[in-house]
């Protein structure tokens, strides 16, 4: 074996010596939990699902004891052993008793659910793909983790495993069950719980055509957007409204995702981070 079939080998070790999985709760993150949870002979009641504004490497997370597998969180700082796998940029190196799967530049990109697939070769292309689809839309079907897979399926509930996140109480877990407990797309898209994830998707593109609405306050190089949802609205907002406003930063900010803070996203334009925080601080949003 090679250097990095060995990393894997360790990778794969850390998997099953981890006294619990924590997925993110996006599509990338559910799917590479499925493959996780099914190599353990695990299914979704036994994930680690984090609520809202909580990370796993946040001090007073609600994590058990024991090492953990975090998937799709980032590499930052982690109290004890356990194996992270991601594909953004690393914040902080590993510990000698833990072991980090990174995709951080390669190209194309490859995101957690397709990692896994190294990790686990025998999981199910179509998990990997949901992933990818996820995060990368219809170029994750070119990764070589991704060959062979029903696309329409995969797309379609590849949107659906993605909605329950963006809602207050979504039934994320119900997402992952149907992940882990099926054996091809087309028979997870068969299933009454279906409806559940459907559902989430239709009270966020509702909440999301409300909100999308605001009038913006526009500047000559910048618009702010500033409402009130329990929703993962404000990336889409943000997005929707920076191409009607291009070329200015077009700032999207929730003060109803989570108490006592305002969450932002801002898309288009070319300010730097300095420039950006005194844009935030100008249109009186640095609190």
């Amino acid at each position: 074996m090679n250097a990095v079939d060995v990393h894997l080998v360790r990778a794969r070790q850390a998997l099953l010596n981890a006294a619990a999985v924590v997925p993110h709760t996006d599509a990338d993150g559910l799917a590479a939990g499925a493959i996780a949870l099914r190599a353990r002979d695990e299914g979704a009641s036994d994930a680690v699902l984090l609520p809202r504004g909580t990370t796993p490497f946040a001090p007073g997370a609600p994590l058990p004891g024991g090492p953990l597998a975090i998937l799709d969180w980032g590499v930052r700082e982690l109290d004890r052993p356990g194996v992270l796998v991601d594909h953004h940029l690393p914040e902080a190196a590993p510990r000698e008793d833990q072991v980090v799967v990174s995709s951080y530049g390669e190209e194309p990109e490859v995101p957690t659910a397709a990692l896994m697939a190294r990790v686990v070769p025998d999981a199910p292309p179509w998990l990997a793909a949901v992933g990818a689809v996820g995060d990368l839309g219809p170029a994750g079907f070119a990764l070589p983790e991704c060959a062979g897979v029903p696309r329409a399926a995969v797309r379609r509930l590849a949107g659906l495993v993605n909605a329950p996140r963006r809602l207050p109480d979504g039934p994320v877990r119900t997402a992952l069950a149907l992940l882990v407990e099926h054996d091809d797309p087309a028979d997870a898209l068969l299933d009454p719980r279906v409806d559940e994830l459907e559902e989430a998707k239709r009270a966020w593109k509702a909440e999301f055509d409300r909100v999308v609405r605001t009038a913006p306050v526009v500047g000559e190089d910048a618009a702010l957007l500033r409402f009130s949802s329990p929703c993962q609205v404000h990336p889409l907002v943000a997005t929707t409204w920076s191409r009607r406003l291009a070329p200015r930063v077009v700032l999207a900010a929730n003060d109803g995702y989570l108490p006592g803070r305002v969450n932002f996203a801002a898309r288009g334009g070319t300010a730097s981070p300095d420039e950006f925080e005194r844009l935030v601080a100008r249109l009186g949003l640095a609190a």
